[in-house]
């Protein structure tokens, strides 16, 4: 059959322009609205559902959320929602407003747009929890969020990192399109933010969101719940990262009856009180009291009315329709009984109560769902477990309503794993027969391949011929090692996701290089393009396990790219076959190795690190440029000078980089470069980052960059407050008179001794300069910019922090301005020589007086 393809997306009113996500739910792509504006739409196809029901039921959901979206700032604003009833591929879509760029933040370009989302933002962190205070923030509108949906009766079922974007730097609940009715139980969300009652409800939402803070709040994966992290706050921090542990251990607790936070509104309250500084237990312990209280006056009043409840407790018989005598005491419902059913999707699921099996009276075979009206107390609470074959069990402690009759509605998630002698279905038909030990499917044939080409996977040419199977002639595909191992993974990602593999099988590949098939004149030419037909294999993981030492000990090691201690280590559950490892240790050259490991195989690697002239973070050390690098602080190092003349050639030579502005006067190779914009700075520092990794002087996690405002403060000797911006800094230091007259060199104006190059006497000789643009009374003795290094090193051993040239900083001083440092060879005024001073200019700048210094930096281990 010819390949079918998906209709082409038309939004009315909008120009489509390209996709910027996707899931199993979906494809997000932006697009250009008619007044311009970029916007995100959401397209939901019909056939990625399995019935109607589902995606019927998922749009009613989202007309729901719309008119109540631009209700609250924590969510989305959703601003339309339509429908495509196309006869081969329908689909509906929304509107929405365009997140945060990762980078540029709502300076966005079309080309280059990738989402911030709270999950960039936790990779970006490199596995460091993140500050308390945007914890707090987040976590009040997000919670300020549910609130507001929960009111509504709807519940958001799958909140998570990637389900948080930012819009003007505030958070927001995204991907809306899984908001529904609450007590839906369609089985939905993502592996540990489910609670273990299962989803769908306003209690899971509230768990969900437990999960999201303590990634934040800890830097850990939402599996290693409760792991701490190894370092807690200092200082007025880590009371509140405490408290706000203790919340969320509360909302996270597994067992639902010893959680106390079970509304959002209740969660939102407890994260106010730890942002005003409030014991979160205060309200607790007041219930408390007048709980007691209560106790006693009904003790006091015991002689005239009998409370007795013990009734309450009365267990509800399954076979004689589960009415309790209540003893002739008021009750709080306004129902006696409640009439309940259960009806499973799918229906024949065998049912037990309170862990017991459900017989009807008079049979002998198992009650199966749809059940028969059972009665109970409101508030009763009653667990409901129900199995059937190809399906998880499914289990719920349900609590009565107060009503007449109330509908249950659990949905079963499909689970069909492998089984011993049996043939095993894959989630897009193939079937799989069993061997000793695994199943193994037929040759890859062309239509399932086509499938898997939709994903876009980055895979080379492949090549189709004709095959005989089973007496049926089909077409397979000879493909490449990277296609198979891709197609595989594919195979393996769908199976979990459909519930057709548990998470301790794989599948994985096997190529036969000794099929020949087609014309002989292809074969020498498919061998040489190493093209083979290809089985797939699904087993148990046969874990692997690898010890690694090194001489000397403590190097990092890195598999794959990701950090995953220091030596010796012993990493294991490891998937067989092949490994990148790299052996990481300042002063020594790096050791990359690539392993193939065995099913079920314990391999030691010894690891002789060799000695280089490498940096040693924390120790003087001089760098490929023959730039002087002193410790700043922990992961730190600074240059002792500015970048020179000769430095800044060496890099336009390499790369073609445009040459710095004219200065308008000679410089000599060992002066400052002046005339370069803060970005021809950043790109120097990648340019230097690269050509030092690639001499091995520096590692993969060590990078040169500019400083940031408070490095460059610490250049003086001065702690700043890490919590303000830039600007904030510049107006707090300008106010305090311990600082007022703080400069680099002392407290004295004019110096009194020669301390740097500045706009003295000498320079009035320079063009533009005259007796009223210079400091009276001080002579320095150079007109311009000087050698760097000529005049006395601060105690760091630093040259230049005031004078000769202005230095950019990394960050911005807003989002139009970028902003220097430290002086230069004309500046006169007081105000800018201060240590406090802050000098912005606009983007792209570029003068005379303008040039950098550098710092090499240890990036994130993970």
């Amino acid at each position: 059959m010819p390949e079918t393809h998906r209709a082409e997306i038309h939004i009315p009113d909008h120009d489509v322009l390209r996709k910027i996500g996707g899931g199993s739910y979906g494809e997000v792509w932006m697009a250009r609205g008619v007044t311009g504006a970029l916007r995100a739409v959401k397209v939901v196809w019909r056939e990625d559902f399995e019935d109607e029901r589902g995606f019927e039921r998922e749009f009613e959901g989202i007309l729901k959320f719309e008119p109540i979206s631009r209700d609250n700032p924590g969510m989305v604003d959703v601003l339309h929602v339509g429908r495509s009833d196309d006869e081969h591929f329908p689909f509906y879509y929304y509107v929405m407003e365009l997140g945060d760029d990762i980078e540029k933040g709502r300076d966005i370009h079309p080309v280059e747009y990738e989402a911030r989302t709270l999950r960039s933002d936790l990779l970006a962190a490199g596995g460091k929890p993140l500050d308390i205070s945007f914890c707090l923030d987040v976590g009040l509108r997000l919670s300020a969020a549910l609130v507001h949906l929960h009111e509504k009766d709807l519940a958001h079922r799958d909140i998570k990192p990637a389900n948080v974007i930012f819009v003007d730097g505030k958070a927001k609940l995204a991907d809306v399109g899984l908001v529904a009715d609450r007590g839906q139980q369609t089985f939905v969300g993502t592996e540990g933010f489910v609670p273990p009652e299962g989803p769908g409800s306003s209690q899971a939402d509230v768990y969900s969101l437990g999960k999201v803070l303590y990634e934040m709040s800890t830097g850990k994966d939402r599996l290693q719940f409760p792991e701490l992290p190894d370092e807690l706050p200092a200082g007025s921090d880590r009371k509140q990262w405490l408290a706000l542990n203790q919340v969320i251990c509360n909302v996270c607790e597994p067992k639902l009856s010893k959680r106390t936070i079970h509304t959002a509104a209740e969660l939102h309250n407890a994260l106010s009180k730890i942002q005003q500084g409030k014991k979160v237990r205060q309200q607790r312990t007041l219930g408390f009291k007048r709980g007691l209280l209560l106790l006693m006056l009904l003790g006091i009043l015991g002689g005239l009315y009998y409370y007795k409840p013990w009734q309450e407790l009365a267990p509800v018989s399954v076979r004689n329709g589960g009415v309790a005598d209540t003893g002739g005491v008021v009750s709080k419902y306004k129902h006696k009984e409640c009439q309940v059913q259960f009806i499973s999707n799918p229906s024949g699921a065998k049912v037990f109560i309170n862990g017991k099996a459900v017989y009807l009276d008079g049979e002998d075979s198992q009650e199966e769902t749809p059940t028969r009206l059972r009665a109970y107390k409101p508030g009763e609470k009653v667990v409901y477990r129900f199995e059937k074959p190809g399906y998880r069990p499914f289990e719920k402690e349900y609590v009565i309503p107060d009503q007449e009759v109330a509908w249950f509605y659990p949905e079963l998630a499909t689970f069909l794993p492998p089984k011993k002698y049996k043939v095993w279905v894959d989630p897009i038909g193939v079937e799989y027969q069993p061997r000793d030990g695994f199943h193994e499917s037929s040759y890859i044939q062309l239509s399932n391949y086509k499938k898997f080409l939709k994903s876009k996977p980055k895979v080379g040419a492949y090549e189709v011929e004709d095959y005989s199977e089973r007496g049926k002639k089909v077409k397979i595909v000879f493909i490449g090692r990277n296609a198979a191992q891709q197609y595989a993974q594919w195979i393996e990602r769908k199976a979990k996701e459909s519930g057709l593999l548990e998470e301790n099988y794989y599948v994985t590949y096997v190529q036969n290089k000794s099929l020949l098939l087609g014309a002989a004149d292809k074969l020498d030419a498919r061998k040489a393009k190493k093209l083979f037909a290809t089985h797939c294999v699904v087993k148990k993981i046969p874990y692997a396990s690898l010890r690694i030492t090194s001489m000397p000990a403590g190097a990092k090691v890195y598999v794959g790219g990701v950090w995953k201690g220091v030596t010796p280590m012993e990493l294991e559950k490891l998937r067989p076959g092949e490994i990148d490892v790299e052996v990481r240790l300042d002063g020594y050259k790096l050791h990359r190795e690539s392993l193939s490991l065995s099913d079920n195989e314990d391999r030691s690697l010894q690891v002789q690190l060799k000695k280089n002239n490498g940096v040693i973070m924390g120790r003087k050390w001089v760098n490929g440029m023959k730039v002087p690098m002193v410790p700043l602080k922990e992961g730190v190092m600074a240059a002792v000078w500015e970048v020179r003349v000769k430095d800044y050639a060496e890099f336009t030579r390499a790369t073609g980089h445009r040459q710095p502005k004219d200065p308008q006067f000679p410089q000599t190779p060992d002066e400052p470069v002046v005339g370069v914009s803060k970005s021809d700075a950043q790109a120097f520092c990648k340019w230097l980052t690269e050509r030092e990794r690639a001499q091995d002087r520096i590692g993969p996690d060590h990078q040169y960059r500019l400083p940031t405002d408070l490095e460059w403060s610490l250049f003086c000797g001065v702690q700043e407050d890490e919590s303000k911006s830039p600007v904030a800094r510049y107006g707090a230091a300008q106010h305090d008179p311990r600082r007022r007259d703080d400069y680099p060199w002392g407290n004295d104006f004019p110096p009194r001794r020669k301390v740097a190059n500045l706009a003295d006497i000498t320079a009035a000789k320079a063009v533009d300069m005259g007796l009223e643009d210079i400091i009276r009374g001080y002579n320095d003795g150079y007109e311009n910019t000087s050698k760097v290094g000529s005049f006395p090193a601060n105690a760091l051993g630093m040259y230049d922090i005031s004078g000769n040239v202005f230095e950019w900083i990394e960050e911005d001083y807003n989002a139009k301005l970028d902003f220097a440092r430290g002086g230069s060879w004309a500046t006169h005024h007081k105000k800018f020589l201060k240590t406090w001073c802050r000098y912005p200019t606009t983007k792209g700048f570029r003068d005379n007086y303008l040039g950098f210094r550098y710092v090499l930096v240890e990036t994130s281990e993970n």
